[in-house]
């Protein structure tokens, strides 16, 4: 057993202590975002009071039912700044937005840009990983394109596709594709050189040798990028609808710090609580689902 293992408490001792710092996180929100009602605010140190107002920390009930009217009959967002052109407000406002309906599109092109990205960056990083002249050639490319943040190319993607979904999904796939890239290189160069020269002793060659012996020995190496991966695609795709969407969870985040009643603009912090809470499950969740997938198909690590 490794030592790590070792150390490690048991599977339901460590559920119980993730719950309970769930639980005494939610507990100290509540207290501060309740300290208004609880403590004469002019007692309080100004910076405090302004932290604690609640216009920046919503209290646990105004969330709540800023999540009932969400995932219910939805709001009406003034959507980011690139719309607020007197063409759009006018159909913006009378739009319903769901918190459900937001996932649902945020998830899709996280998935898009996951599959598309990952698929693109295990192919590259095996390649430059198994051939050393592919990797002389390629690599300082990848290495300029890894130094551009996916958010600098929304300007010239909107100028080169126009104004839609390929606009939206190019940047995920970039970003997702730069990050898995380097582990699966990686973890194709660090192979065993035993296990590459028994699989060709026993015939194994070109292909054959990659699917069968290269790649499974790099899972690991690949699946750690993938759920790295993962976390860069909802940071990219909640920017790029902040800045350049009209339907998804960021386009939600944005609409909730511009949030309108007919042209009369007030932001609802509620409205961001629970977008950036549903983000944290949502993303939590997969990341769990990519993780129980990978243990399972590296099983064979453990042995």
């Amino acid at each position: 057993m490794r030592l790590a293992e070792a150390a490690r408490p048991p599977k339901a001792r460590r559920v119980w202590l993730g719950l309970a710092s769930v639980v005494a996180l939610v507990a100290a929100y509540t207290l501060l975002s309740n300290a208004y009602r609880v403590v004469d605010p002019s007692l309080l140190p100004d910076p405090i009071r302004g932290v604690l107002r609640p216009q920046i920390l919503p209290p646990t009930q105004r969330i709540f039912d800023a999540f009932v009217q969400l995932v219910g009959a939805g709001a009406s967002p003034v959507g980011g700044a690139y719309v607020h052109t007197g063409d759009h407000i006018g159909g913006l406002v009378e739009q319903r937005v769901t918190l459900q309906g937001s996932l649902l599109i945020s998830t899709y092109r996280v998935l898009i840009g996951v599959s598309v990205g990952g698929s693109l960056g295990i192919l590259a990083g095996l390649l430059m990983g198994w051939s050393r002249a592919v990797d002389e050639y390629v690599h300082p490319i990848y290495i300029l394109c890894r130094s551009v943040p996916p958010l600098a190319l929304i300007t010239y993607v909107m100028l080169w596709l126009g104004h839609g979904t390929a606009h939206v999904l190019l940047p995920i796939i970039y970003a997702v594709f730069t990050v898995v890239v380097i582990p699966t290189y990686h973890g194709v160069r660090d192979v065993a050189d035993i296990y590459v020269k028994a699989a060709r002793a026993l015939g194994a060659r070109g292909r054959l040798l990659l699917s069968r012996v290269v790649l499974p020995a790099a899972g690991p190496f690949v699946l750690s990028g993938l759920r790295y991966a993962l976390i860069i695609a909802w940071m990219t795709t909640v920017g790029v609808e902040m800045l350049m969407a009209d339907e998804g969870i960021g386009y939600l985040l944005i609409g909730g710090g511009m949030w309108s009643s007919r042209l009369e603009v007030a932001g609802d912090p509620a409205v961001i609580v629970v977008g950036i809470v549903a983000l944290a499950l949502v993303g939590y969740a997969m990341d769990a689902g990519v993780r129980v997938a990978g243990d399972r198909l590296t099983e064979w690590v453990k042995r």
